[in-house]
């Protein structure tokens, strides 16, 4: 045959190949595309005859000026170029249909075909084999029609959606499905992955083993890591990958070894040996921690992370997770057996110096030490639901000691214990819950139980008329009998009702809405803690009206509309004698089981109650003006200044209050708001209390809070003041700055100062460096912060502070080598959170 360009198709083959061809090259390319597919989890880093080929051809690879906009915007966080994958658009023209190969005919290309003796096909010069979505190219391709088999030489590359494979031979037998590929590289695009293997083998079950094979998530001129193996064997029909003799360099520098290893091959879980996570600290030395997953089912697994502490011991977290058709469980457990102690050099100090005891240094040592939480959702998309809510730990520093490796637990100063359950009808609501916390603040009494907390809510409304009728039983309990800290303990049941109707009208030049309502509040004491005088089922009852109004004045000149804003709130509160509640015990204590009176502020203006919680009965004849002045952009509708002030005016004394006091004040502070766009960089806010009898700010905050728009950058300033005065023992006075800022190309640096000047003393301030590659992370800080339970023992201002440097490298693909500096820089510089959710989706 000619050695000009054929394009041929299987019926044009000679009949001796015709009747074996197109079914044996079947088997052979879907031989070889599993070969493709499961080849993404590790490759040799050997020399390949295309190494010399410029990276675009090598790899996919294209830089970030050649990409299009919308490819720029995919582009990882501190990447200079993507993995473009060709087939992309091959694949999305096919559809779904792209990767059934029996719905396509096998279509082979070549330069030059011959066949030896009926039993030989040799095609040469850029053979080209294409079915669907799935393309294979060589030099060379010799298939033996006798023995099934076939093998392809010399710059053989293999394509469909998402993985380019490329080597320099590749074997196939379609009478067991068997292959073999030598001197491979891949690419996985969507993934970000590359890598290389010495030589891959499948076996007739399809299971695929690569010798020498490594991966990486870094760009092609980069090895900044790469997870290496002897042998890795994946499983693409169970979905499971296995590896011996892995190791983790990092800058040619083996840093990790492992003797085995499981992962998942595909979207499915798998048993096995996750990445460890390493930590150091001033406290307790080296942490180290190992994570073994265990797949036990589709719907339920378990995490068992030993961790190896060198300044406390040895400890064993594990988190047990379960999803049914009607609820998601996850239980956490987590145990230290004989703490050793964990002191600083610091602390060793003042022990030296007899500022402590080495009791008060290590109040824990010796001890045992333990997590549980139990965590559980129902009824989804239900109209019943229920939630269980538990956590508990050993002792009240658990978490400033110990910390979480391998799990989450929220609120770690008031730890919920609850349970609860309710009903949603069309309109009505009924819930139950039993409810405690565990407190880990020292000085500080523990909360009522509430054993149960039942609430039956209904809400009506026909056209602008609304009816509202709640209904709340509690039965407070206590972890004391009768006393706790030198105080007795009043335990009982209450009953509230809370029934209102309103109107509601709303137009655009203002609203109108009048209420009427009925409040009653029942108790059933316990006698057993109650003087003999004492009526253990008091009951009150009030009657309220209320009044809420306001208009609202636009003047739209040219590119700004200007609203004024005028409003005004009337409450009527009937008054109830509240003595049955005060004075109820031997030793002169109250009812007050969730009761507090609110801090005055803005909001406070508009409130139907000052106090929260539901002890008391406001009695209430006040009226509130306000006014509130808007600006908007016409074109946008953004607003971009808004100024609020406003002030209560009280025509009768307030009889009801938290201590039996009468305040008989004839009007509030001044209370304002003012919030101001800043472009479309950020905003500034304030609020403030202004008292025109002392003439004084008596409470107030301001602060500005930016954030550019490429999302890099933060920058937030904040002050808050309280002036101390005959109901505060101390002030606020403190000042809070804090920032994220690229001070280079994949560099970024980050601080907080948090100051307090009633004490003149710093609170927390830090200070670090981050370097953002493409395929790893590396973050450094620097941190000071006073440590309030230290504080509490000694004098000296040097051991009010614990200090650390804190370092956390993350190898994108792999993981994160702890979580410490995450933590951080999320509690402690507002929009953090979200600006790495924004930059790393």
């Amino acid at each position: 045959m000619p050695k000009s360009f054929a394009r041929h198709k299987p019926s044009d083959l000679p009949r001796q190949i015709r009747g074996y061809s197109v079914s044996k090259f079947l088997i052979l390319t879907s031989a070889l595309v599993s070969l493709s597919i499961t080849s993404l989890f590790g490759h040799a880093e050997d020399e390949l005859s295309l190494k010399n080929q410029p990276l675009q051809a090598r790899y996919d690879w294209q830089t970030f000026d050649e990409l299009t906009l919308e490819q720029q915007l995919a582009v990882p966080v501190g990447c200079e170029g993507a993995y473009i994958d060709p087939m992309k658009n091959v694949a999305k023209s096919l559809g779904a249909r792209g990767n059934n190969l029996e719905e396509f005919p096998l279509e082979i290309e070549a330069n030059q075909t011959v066949v030896r003796a009926g039993e030989v096909a040799q095609l040469e010069g850029n053979v080209i084999l294409s079915q669907g979505a799935r393309t294979i190219n060589a030099d060379k391709m010799t298939y033996n029609i006798l023995d099934n088999e076939a093998s392809m030489e010399g710059h053989v590359v293999i394509r469909q959606p998402g993985i380019l494979l490329h080597g320099s031979e590749a074997k196939a037998s379609g009478s067991d499905h068997s292959a073999s590929f030598t001197d491979a590289e891949f690419v996985l695009h969507d993934q970000h992955l590359r890598g290389s293997a010495g030589s891959i083998s499948q076996s007739s079950e399809q299971v695929i083993e690569l010798t020498n094979g490594s991966f990486t998530s870094c760009e092609p001129d980069s090895n900044a890591w790469v997870l290496q193996g002897e042998r890795i064997t994946i499983d693409p029909q169970n979905q499971q990958g296995t590896g011996h003799n892995i190791q983790l360099r990092v800058l040619d520098v083996p840093v990790i070894y492992l003797p085995y290893i499981t992962f998942p091959v595909g979207s499915d879980r798998k048993s096995g040996l996750l990445f460890p996570s390493i930590s150091i600290s001033e406290r307790n030395g080296v942490d180290l921690a190992v994570p073994y997953y265990f797949n036990l089912a589709p719907h339920y697994d378990a995490t068992v992370t030993p961790r190896i502490i060198s300044k406390r011991g040895l400890m064993l977290e594990t988190e047990g997770r379960h999803l049914s058709r009607a609820f998601a469980t996850t239980v956490d457990l987590a145990f230290l057996a004989n703490d050793k102690g964990g002191r600083s050099a610091d602390l060793n100090e003042q022990i030296n110096a007899g500022l402590i005891t080495e009791e008060e240094a290590s109040p824990y040592q010796g001890e045992n030490r333990w997590l549980g939480h139990l965590l559980q959702y129902g009824g989804d998309h239900q109209q019943w639901f229920s939630e269980i809510e538990y956590t508990q730990v050993s002792d009240n520093d658990y978490f400033r000691d110990l910390g979480i490796s391998s799990f989450s637990v929220q609120n770690t100063t008031h730890l919920d214990q609850s349970v609860s359950a309710g009903y949603r009808f069309d309109h009505w609501h009924l819930s139950a819950l039993a409810q405690n916390y565990q407190i880990l603040l020292y000085d500080v009494d523990d909360p009522y139980q509430r054993l149960p907390h039942i609430n039956f809510t209904g809400n009506f409304q026909q056209g602008s008329v609304g009816t509202e009728l709640h209904h709340e039983y509690t039965n407070f309990g206590h972890g004391d009998d009768y006393w706790s800290n030198g105080k007795q303990i009043i335990k009982g049941q209450r009953f509230t009702t809370d029934y209102r109707t309103n109107i509601s009208k709303r137009a655009s030049w203002g609203f109108f809405k009048p209420e009427l309502g009925l409040q009653s509040l029942s108790y059933q004491l316990n006698e057993a803690a109650l003087s003999s005088h004492a009526n253990s089922a008091p009951t009150l009852a009030t009657a309220s009206a209320s009044l809420d109004m306001g208009l609202i004045f636009d003047n739209p000149r040219g590119k700004y509309l200007q609203t004024l804003e005028p409003r005004l709130f009337y409450l009527y509160r009937s008054y109830d004698d509240h003595s049955e509640l005060f004075n109820l015990t031997d030793d002169g204590q109250s009812v007050n089981f969730d009761t507090t009176e609110r801090t005055f502020s803005y909001s406070q203006l508009y409130r139907d109650s000052r106090f929260s919680g539901h002890d008391r009965l406001e009695d209430a004849n006040r009226a509130t003006f306000g006014v509130t002045s808007n600006w908007y952009d016409n074109d946008s509708g953004e607003e971009l200044l808004s100024v609020s002030l406003g002030q209560t005016f009280y025509l009768q004394d307030q009889r009801v209050s938290i201590d039996q006091s009468v305040n008989n004040q004839e009007q509030s502070e001044f209370a304002g708001e003012l919030r101001m766009r800043l472009g479309p960089w950020g905003r500034f806010f304030a609020s403030s209390i202004f008292d025109s009898e002392s003439n004084l700010f008596t409470r107030g905050s301001a602060g500005v809070q930016l954030n550019a728009q490429d999302d890099q950058s933060l920058l937030n300033l904040g002050y808050s003041y309280v002036r101390q005065d005959a109901n505060r023992s101390t002030g606020i006075d403190q000042l809070d700055f804090s920032f994220v800022k690229p001070i280079a190309k994949q560099w970024v640096s980050m601080a907080r100062y948090n100051y307090d000047f009633t004490s003149q003393r710093e609170l927390e301030a830090f200070a670090g460096l981050e370097y953002n590659d493409c395929c790893y992370r590396v973050r450094l800080l620097a941190r000071r912060w006073l440590d309030s339970n230290i504080a509490a023992l000694t004098e000296s201002n040097d051991a009010l502070y614990d200090q650390g440097v804190f370092f956390e490298i993350h190898l994108k693909g792999l993981g994160s080598s702890g979580a410490k500096v995450d933590a951080i820089l999320e509690d402690s510089i507002y929009g953090y959170r979200e600006r790495e959710k924004r930059l790393n989706k």
